[in-house]
């Protein structure tokens, strides 16, 4: 009798049955469920693969795009950086020109000077003179109002009255220079010397206008006329920088327009 399983044994072992497949059947959904996680996972893998490969082909387009521009770049820098260099000389040239050239008018001035001096001129006298008979010889140029000053000169630039205009703009610069009209007196000396043809003193006074008075209505007439003037003296390289320093600075003006029209003939 003790080798048979009685019934409780039986029941038990039942039980252990029921439970291991409980068991079994938990394991299963599990591991199912692990199994999707897992295909998940391989999908994700797939996906974040797949979004990186095209990251990376994007990363070398851009790459390459990159080396484009800047080799692009580097050769647009180094044109702009021999253009500099050279507008860099020709600019040095002119400022040695431009102070050789006054070197030899300071010494015209002083030749002249002596000369009237020894011949027994005295351009202040012929001013006074001039200015008197103008007003009718009860006042001379040292006690005109600033107006008035002005005006004298002007007219006897417009009577082509060069050398009594010049002496007149010169004293109302002397007399007044403050004045809002300096910087166009002293444009008009410029332009006397000019209609005299003495270009190289034109071209002097003129740069006295850009320099002294950068602010003023003058500069860039005075930027024009100084190019003509080089023009006028063969010197076609100063002519021109000139010119498109005109248009580089004032590009929207009478001036600017005038100048690239004169450019154009002197290409011609």
């Amino acid at each position: 009798m003790t080798g048979c399983a009685t019934n409780s044994d039986v029941e038990r072992l039942e039980d252990r049955i029921d439970s291991l497949y409980v068991r079994n059947q938990n394991i299963k959904k599990q591991i199912n469920g692990l199994s999707d996680r897992l295909e998940e996972r391989v999908s994700q893998e797939k996906r974040i693969r797949e979004l990186y490969a095209g990251q990376d082909a994007e990363f070398y387009e851009l790459k390459a795009e990159v080396r484009k521009l800047s080799g692009g770049f580097e050769e647009t820098e180094h044109r702009l950086s021999r253009d500099v260099k050279e507008l860099s000389s020709a600019l040095d040239a002119n400022r040695e020109k431009l102070s050789s050239l006054h070197d030899s008018v300071e010494l015209n001035d002083t030749r002249i000077s002596r000369l009237a001096g020894y011949l027994g001129f005295d351009s202040e006298e012929k001013l006074e003179a001039a200015a008197g008979s103008q007003s009718g010889g009860n006042s001379s140029s040292k006690n005109l109002p600033e107006d008035k000053l002005y005006d004298f000169a002007k007219k006897s630039f417009d009577r082509k009255n060069y050398e009594t205009a010049r002496d007149a703009f010169e004293k109302f610069i002397e007399t007044y220079p403050d004045s809002d009209e300096a910087d166009n007196a002293r444009f008009w000396i410029g332009e006397v010397y000019y209609n005299e043809q003495w270009y190289e003193k034109a071209i002097l006074e003129y740069q006295k206008v850009i320099d002294d008075y950068p602010n003023g209505n003058k500069v860039a007439a005075a930027y024009l006329k100084q190019g003509i003037a080089f023009h006028k003296l063969g010197e076609i390289g100063n002519a021109k920088l000139i010119l498109k320093e005109l248009i580089r600075k004032f590009p929207d003006s009478n001036e600017a327009n005038i100048a690239r029209q004169k450019i154009n003939r002197i290409d011609e």
